[in-house]
């Protein structure tokens, strides 16, 4: 049975100058999330509020970690193996996921 996985927005960003260069008028801040935000999965389905794009870039180690596994090996990049950090692709706008098994 999969663990069910807490994902906190601990950061939302915005490039301007790359905004300014790339992304259409007046884009600005990622429409979907907010810094504080907090959403669950059980591991294999998205939460209702979460982004698909973001979505397909953090589903595997949501995954993992309901899973019972880790996402990197131990020791190699975070100070706890339980949870995960990561980005959505959005280059102008990205918003910084934590991940962890509840």
């Amino acid at each position: 049975m999969n663990k069910k996985v807490k994902i906190t927005v601990l950061r939302t960003e915005y490039d301007q100058e790359l905004a300014e260069r790339y992304a259409i008028p007046n884009s600005g801040m990622c429409p979907f999330h907010q810094k504080g935000q907090v959403l669950y999965s059980d591991g294999v389905h998205p939460p209702e509020e979460m982004c698909g794009v973001a979505w397909q870039v953090i589903a595997p180690m949501v995954h993992q970690l309901s899973m019972g596994e880790l996402v990197q090996p131990s020791g190699t990049w975070l100070n706890n193996d339980t949870i995960g950090v990561f980005a959505c692709p959005d280059g102008i706008r990205p918003v910084i996921f934590l991940l962890e098994v509840e």
